[in-house]
């Protein structure tokens, strides 16, 4: 009986896929942390133009006074601010996805350098449980003709001695 293919890093396989999984989980989550900084700004972005197209019908009527300036201003200081503040984020998670990406590759090869290993040694397994069974039927087919040839030889001295 041929023995059973055993891969005796199989655990570590089995560890180095859990990393991968775990790798391109953080990568998913970081892209979706980085689509909602995009929304944000995009959202900004209507927001800025609404207020823009809001102040510029308010100024072609001409029916504002310093107040309302001063709160044009801050909350035009307020938008630049914040702004400013998305495109840092959005940078930071670029960097971010960028790491989990290259660290989820990594992952990948690690595992796939694995599992070439194991289909290697799987090859390899296949090749000698064959070449058993090759050497198991030659030896049956020996013994056969022996016994056949031994047979003939049996015969032949019964068929002579019966003369």
């Amino acid at each position: 009986m041929a023995k059973r293919f055993r891969f005796r890093l199989g655990q570590i396989l089995r560890l180095r896929e859990q990393m991968e999984e775990l790798r391109v989980r953080e990568l998913a989550q970081a892209q979706g942390e980085l689509l909602k900084i995009e929304d944000s700004l995009k959202a900004h972005a209507e927001e800025e133009k609404t207020f823009l197209e809001r102040y510029g019908d308010f100024e072609k009527t001409g029916a504002f006074n310093a107040d309302d300036v001063m709160a044009y201003c801050q909350y035009r200081d307020w938008l630049l601010r914040r702004e400013k503040e998305l495109r840092r984020r959005e940078k930071e998670w670029m960097k971010e996805v960028e790491r989990r990406r290259q660290a989820a590759v990594k992952a990948s090869r690690e595992k796939r350098l694995l599992e070439n290993l194991r289909e290697k040694q799987l090859r390899a397994h296949a090749q000698e449980v064959l070449g058993e069974e090759q050497r198991f039927l030659d030896e049956i087919s020996s013994i056969a003709f022996v016994r056949r040839a031994r047979a003939l030889q049996t015969a032949e001295v019964h068929e002579n001695l019966g003369r």
